[in-house]
């Protein structure tokens, strides 16, 4: 059986934690008024690291994506099953977004803007519209930047896969890696003016996919796999470095010096959190002190992220125009109230989603199997107890 086809239920539970910090910093975070108390500069200070939920998105969709195709290259109908899978994954809820979002927009919604355009969305070219204007556009659409930079990636990566040689494989992706995180300073330094195009555009983000390629990679080589097992005590000092220096630089996000940090070196460190992360999570997969990841809830989170991730926006901003408020703040008990009820109502949404749309489709596309590889092996990685802990 394909590694891609096991599954490793601490994964939906890291998805559930990704998620998680993005909801953290979009409900709380990015809405209060530091200037209203301690806790709210406590709160606005720090929890900016909710955003780098989308960076452990891209790290997993990096090792996902990478796996799939490593373990299916020799497959004669490759392409079309690969294409086909991720169509009927992304698109339902996808489209439904947007269809909704453009109702809003027609009927005048406020929140609601027309900033970016419909032939972008139904293209997954909005995150080049929003380089070009230096804005996000309507913030109930804003998510979907990440979206657009994991589907271009799908353009690009089944070829790669394909057509490179095993042995070049990572050597391509590090590559890959490297210049887009030269390319991402460069930018930035270039056009100092322009904070949105380093974030949003799919040549200068590719880092951290890159990094989850690799760990795909490794994870199924077994003479990789057994050397980072054997150095499993290595990783976790580096993953417990990576972890000490993350108030660090989330302070250094709220002062002057923020996007000089994001972009010149805190993506990449980001990548590298997350990819010391997943490695140890693969390394202890199944053991007692990964049980918290395995809990139901998380669980049960992770396997709405997609949707939570997609929909969020508009919930908080459907709330508040129907509240008539002129914008989404946290500074009052009624801000508060309106969240809390946007908050529940996204998640009610998105399990309903999942059950009548999601998983259908998705059951759909398991109809569509890659055929039997014509010379291929599929290795399995050694799990930690083989090597004795």
């Amino acid at each position: 059986m394909p590694i891609s086809d096991k599954h490793i239920p601490e994964l939906d539970g890291l998805r559930g934690i990704a998620i998680l910090l993005v909801l953290v910093w979009h409900f709380t975070g990015m809405l209060v008024d530091p200037d209203q108390g301690n806790v709210q500069y406590l709160a606005w200070r720090y929890l900016i690291f909710g955003q780098s939920g989308v960076d452990l998105f891209f790290v997993l969709s990096g090792f996902l994506i990478i796996g799939i195709l490593v373990d299916n290259r020799g497959s004669p109908n490759y392409f079309k099953t690969f294409y086909i899978r991720r169509a009927l994954r992304i698109l339902p809820p996808y489209l439904i977004l947007v269809g909704g979002f453009w109702s809003c927009v027609i009927v005048g919604l406020p929140y609601f803007d027309r900033q970016i355009p419909l032939w972008s969305l139904l293209t997954f070219t909005q995150n080049w519209v929003m380089a070009s204007l230096n804005s996000y556009g309507g913030m109930s659409i804003a998510a979907t930047w990440s979206l657009a930079i994991e589907e271009q990636f799908y353009l690009f990566a089944p070829a790669l896969v394909l057509l490179l040689p095993s042995r070049l494989l990572p050597k391509a992706l590090i590559t890959v890696g490297a210049i887009s995180v030269m390319a991402r300073s460069t930018c930035f330094y270039l056009w100092p003016e322009n904070v949105y195009a380093p974030y949003v555009l799919t040549p200068l983000r590719l880092d951290g996919l890159c990094v989850g390629g690799l760990i795909a990679i490794a994870y199924r080589n077994p003479t990789i796999w057994a050397g980072i097992l054997l150095r499993r005590m290595v990783l976790l000092v580096v993953l417990g470095a990576l972890v000490a220096a993350i108030p660090f630089y989330t302070w250094f996000l709220r002062s002057s010096l923020g996007h000089f940090v994001l972009y010149h070196f805190g993506l990449t460190y980001l990548a590298f959190l997350y990819g010391a992360s997943l490695t140890s999570i693969l390394i202890w997969s199944g053991t007692p002190a990964l049980a918290w990841l395995r809990t139901t809830s998380l669980i049960g989170v992770g396997l709405v992220s997609y949707s939570l991730y997609l929909f969020h926006p508009t919930f908080k901003g459907l709330f508040f125009v129907l509240a008539h408020r002129e914008s989404v703040v946290l500074r009052t008990p009624l801000d508060a109230a309106l969240l809390a009820a946007a908050f529940v109502s996204t998640f009610v949404f998105c399990f309903v989603l999942r059950r009548y749309i999601e998983l259908p489709a998705q059951e759909l596309g398991k109809r569509f199997r890659y055929d039997e590889p014509r010379s291929a092996v599929h290795n399995a990685a050694i799990p930690v107890s083989d090597l004795g802990r």
